[in-house]
């Protein structure tokens, strides 16, 4: 069977692109707290950061819109709970939050928001290292720390 977009992979059931692969829910979910959206961002930034530079991931707009969408949460929002995320981390860390770089913040929302999440990756892996923890262990101290407080 050709496809139109050329053929099909081999060994793969015509059937096998109409099974679902993910249970429908709803698109934002408002029971959830800025808590789990904060798990889910740092959670998301520590998986992308295991195949290269965030900088450069066009999956990081693309995750951070969907975690955005999921939990009803509009830029500002956002903006808030990644700096908690920043606090959480040096807390968790105990990096020295007065040599520790400090976000610089853009006019364009949407550009500080991302520019956040790539100075995320790279304070979880100053606190990965300090804490000699994987990267994966440190985003879970520090929801943990976040949830607690």
């Amino acid at each position: 069977m050709i496809h139109p977009l050329g053929t099909l992979a081999a060994g793969k059931d015509p059937e096998h692109w109409s099974q679902v692969v993910a249970e429908p829910r709803r698109a934002i979910d408002t029971g959830r707290t800025r808590a789990d959206f904060a798990g889910e961002v740092i959670a998301l930034i520590a998986k992308l950061s295991e195949d290269g530079p965030l900088g450069v991931s066009l999956s990081l707009p693309f995750g951070l819109s969907a975690a955005m969408k999921r939990h009803g949460l509009g830029l500002e929002d956002t903006i808030s709970a990644v700096l908690s995320l920043r606090a959480a981390l040096l807390s968790v860390s105990d990096l020295d939050a007065a040599t520790e770089p400090v976000p610089l913040r853009v006019p364009d929302p949407v550009l500080f928001v991302l520019n956040l999440a790539v100075y995320l990756d790279g304070l979880l892996g100053r606190s990965s290292r300090a804490l000699g923890l994987s990267r994966g262990e440190v985003a879970n101290v520090t929801v943990e720390h976040l949830v607690s407080n």
